[in-house]
């Protein structure tokens, strides 16, 4: 059986305007994108057709923590809690991103690895939820920063043993962390201190990537994110404080920046313990200057959120683009950066509309080009060509006549 949309103006994730087709989906992927009104539906088929819409591919959050519950002390609540229940809500998490039209999310830091599971759990079928890429525990330096989930390794060789433990896990991309950070520990890190060296760092993103995996670090200090950048980490989280000659060296590499801007604006108006609010307070305004800095060199830029951290709940995408926006970044940069970048910056096939990618697809009303935050509020979402709907789309599956109804 087959999911038709006929006639349907679509934008594909990275052209400059809209196009129209029939698009079919089939098996799990699009399979067809023909011309418009040229397809016909076998007596199995499912024809939608989506009037006064647009539809999109579906979102990428570039960086969540499904363990977290957006709490004033997220970190805390998983210690109370324990692995089970942490499990459990971790899942409640990823179904919960649907509903704004995400679905693709890179989990990068979790507990007891329970985003290797949760990940497992969505492909194999047992619940549904969006394409998770997650690392698991992140691969830190002793002591390093978000220790509650750090796989502590010292030295070139332990950190190659450590990136293998993840990989052999099942993690699809690998997460490190090359400075102290805002939100984690009351005491024992500095924002911009160093953790990880150089050498540290290219052992780290060279065994990634002969395994075929991404590399991402957690990086707020400027060493830090230079010596990442030179290491060969592919997307540099945070990135709050940027300097000429790094946002040049990231330009020649390619390197990606997922800034995380609305997260750091979030704990310093008051929604983490006071550590972290004094902390954010004083990187906020050197963060904007970073990010600008590296939008009007070219850096490539991806949408993450930080979701879970403190006062940003499952799901925060809107609230991540509206920064975006804030900063100087073209709504249709914005848009790229919340689905074929991010996809592309992952390594994964998400965020495009395409013949044999995933038949991930939101259907926005007006017009999303122009309004990117649009995309976060889909009439239905189509997951791997699975139509949803409702309001929080955590319902059943629809048929036709239903979806019809959710669309009027």
């Amino acid at each position: 059986m087959a999911l038709i949309l006929p006639g349907v103006t679509y934008w594909d994730g990275g052209s400059s305007g809209m196009r129209t087709a029939d698009i079919v989906c089939s098996g799990g992927v699009i399979s067809q994108l023909a011309a418009p009104g040229s397809t016909h539906a076998g007596a199995d088929d499912e024809v939608l057709e989506v009037p006064d819409a647009v539809v999109l591919p579906g979102l990428v959050d570039g960086h969540v923590h499904l363990v977290w519950d957006s709490s004033q002390d997220p970190a805390a609540q998983v210690a109370a809690d324990g692995e089970q229940v942490t499990a459990i809500r971790a899942l409640t998490h990823a179904g919960a991103h649907l509903g704004a039209g995400v679905t693709t999310v890179a989990d990068l830091g979790s507990n007891w690895d329970v985003s290797l599971a949760v990940d497992r759990a969505v492909r194999e079928g047992h619940v549904r939820g969006p394409n998770v890429v997650a690392t698991g525990r992140t691969v830190v330096m002793t002591g390093g920063h978000d220790p509650f989930w750090g796989n502590f390794c010292d030295g070139a060789d332990a950190v190659v043993r450590g990136v293998r433990e993840q990989i052999f896990a099942g993690a699809r991309i690998i997460k490190t962390c090359a400075t102290g950070g805002v939100y984690g520990r009351a005491v024992g890190e500095e924002v911009g201190a160093s953790e990880y060296t150089r050498a540290e760092l290219s052992a780290l993103a060279g065994e990634a990537h002969r395994r075929g995996v991404r590399a991402t670090a957690h990086a707020l200090g400027t060493e830090g994110i230079r010596n990442a950048v030179l290491a060969g980490i592919d997307v540099i989280q945070h990135g709050v404080f940027l300097t000429e000659d790094v946002v040049a060296a990231m330009v020649e590499r390619g390197t990606v920046l997922s800034p995380t801007l609305a997260v750091y604006r979030t704990i310093a108006g008051g929604s983490a313990p006071e550590y972290a609010v004094a902390k954010a307070t004083e990187v906020v305004r050197a963060h904007r200057e970073s990010v600008q800095m590296a939008i009007e060199a070219g850096v490539p830029v991806i949408a993450g959120t930080d979701s879970g951290s403190p006062g940003m709940p499952h799901p925060s995408l809107a609230a991540e683009l509206s920064a975006l926006l804030d900063v100087g970044l073209a709504p249709m940069e914005v848009l790229k950066a919340a689905t074929s970048r991010a996809g592309d910056a992952l390594g994964v096939d998400a965020g495009r509309v395409r013949v044999g990618s995933p038949a991930d697809l939101i259907v926005v009303p007006g017009d999303p080009l122009t309004d990117p935050v649009a995309a976060t509020r889909p009439r239905l979402v189509v997951l791997g060509g699975r139509v949803l709907g409702g309001a929080a789309l955590d319902g059943p599956e629809l048929g036709r006549a239903e979806a019809v109804r959710v669309l009027r």
